[in-house]
């Protein structure tokens, strides 16, 4: 009975692992750089991950069937030189914008945010300075 439940659980743990995506380029067929967008907002891998965010700042996450792009809508507001973004609509503004423009992003957290921005910054801001 043990032994059958454990091919059963290896099966089951077989199974979930084929299912992760792979963000490495060695899983890539195409061959092209992976990008992600944050929020309307093209970014390259080393970017993305340097932002630093966490599972309960992100809404919704998923991969796209077009490119090779990873597509992550995110709980933050956006402060885009010193503008307040906190819709879905007003973050498009981010769409426009050039990685190699961009001169800093930094993610504030949520109780320093509250502090700076009140309550549009309750889940956390996200501040990009870029040269426009």
């Amino acid at each position: 009975m043990k032994k059958i439940i454990f091919i059963l659980m290896v099966g089951f743990m077989t199974q979930v692992y084929a299912q992760n995506i792979h963000l490495s380029n060695s899983h890539n067929p195409t061959g092209k750089s992976i990008s992600y967008i944050v929020d309307c907002l093209r970014l390259d891998r080393v970017t993305f991950f340097s932002i630093g965010l966490e599972r309960s700042d992100i809404k919704r996450m998923r991969a796209s069937n077009q490119e090779p792009m990873i597509v992550v809508t995110t709980n933050l507001a956006i402060v885009l030189n010193g503008e307040l973004l906190s819709t879905s609509k007003e973050k498009q503004k981010l769409s426009t914008i050039y990685l190699a423009d961009i001169e800093f992003i930094q993610k504030i957290e949520k109780e320093q945010s509250i502090e700076l921005y009140g309550k549009k910054g309750k889940n956390g801001v996200l501040v990009i300075k870029y040269k426009p």
